[in-house]
């Protein structure tokens, strides 16, 4: 009877999660239509970008989730796989992207230099404080508490991709640059992000850990966003559904393959597994 009353309360912080952050961006925009915008962002944004991990803190601590899941230890011991697959994996995946886009002329690198170093390195610390309030809330809130009620690991790393997903939607157009109407891009770029949501998925899995996924994160938009918002690399309006971050087919297709072989990988009977 405790179980089951437990996994009540479970569900319904939840829910409770889940409808927060998918409105908190709506209510965002209207904030925006009322106070305006500027090149340093909005009072909007900030809504939309706080509101996720001061939900986490507000059901974690007054709510009954407790943070014994919450993973913030870094658990190096045994993970350094993990931890070198968080670092290595968006790296590999632009290399994969510029090979086959420069080849098949679905890019154009000409742009690509030294320079793109420097522009990276700039680019980690900001991205980490940004990424510490997604992954705070959606690998250290949603995630685990998503994975205590069972162990269905695939249809819960798909539940918390479609609402990472569409938390982003009511700001898709401001941090994601695309020419592409909305009716194709959103479905697409909400399967990219499930897919992204079973690596990162596995990866916690794996180790328990918050970090794993804020490193990966943290890389994955210093890499991508320069590469693509820095014009290092310039896509063709025609060709972006093939070759854009998260909502391209080739990094999709990489993505998933790379989610199912963790999972897989972590199905194993002789594969270490750490509890919760």
């Amino acid at each position: 009877m405790g179980e089951r009353a437990n996994d009540k309360k479970t569900l319904r912080n939840i829910v409770i999660f889940s409808l927060v952050v998918l409105s908190c961006g709506w209510i965002g925009r209207l904030v925006d239509m009322k106070a305006g915008t500027d090149d340093n962002g909005s009072l909007g944004m900030l809504i939309w970008i706080v509101s996720p991990l001061l939900t986490m803190v507000i059901l974690r601590t007054f709510m009954g989730d407790g943070w014994k899941d919450f993973g913030i230890k870094p658990s190096l011991k045994g993970n350094s796989f993990a931890y070198m697959a968080s670092i290595l994996f968006f790296p590999i995946l632009a290399a994969i992207m510029i090979v086959i886009g420069h080849q098949l002329k679905w890019l154009d690198a000409a742009n690509l230099s030294s320079s793109f170093l420097a522009a990276f390195g700039m680019a980690l610390i900001p991205s980490f404080i940004k990424n510490m309030f997604e992954e705070f809330a959606w690998r250290g809130y949603l995630a685990p508490r998503l994975y205590s009620m069972g162990s269905n690991r695939l249809f819960f790393h798909s539940l918390v991709g479609l609402v990472w997903g569409a938390w982003h939607i009511p700001y898709t157009f401001t941090i994601m640059h695309t020419t592409e109407s909305l009716i194709t891009f959103i479905p697409r770029m909400l399967i990219g992000v499930v897919a992204l949501s079973v690596v990162l998925g596995e990866i916690w899995i794996m180790t328990r850990s918050v970090w794993p996924a804020l490193i990966m994160h943290t890389i994955g938009n210093s890499v991508l966003d320069t590469l693509f918002l820095g014009n290092y690399l310039v896509v063709p309006g025609a060709y972006e559904y093939l070759v854009m971050p998260t909502s391209g087919v080739i990094p999709i297709a990489f993505t998933a393959l790379a989610g199912l072989w963790l999972y897989r990988r972590n199905s194993k009977p002789n594969t270490p597994s750490r509890s919760a």
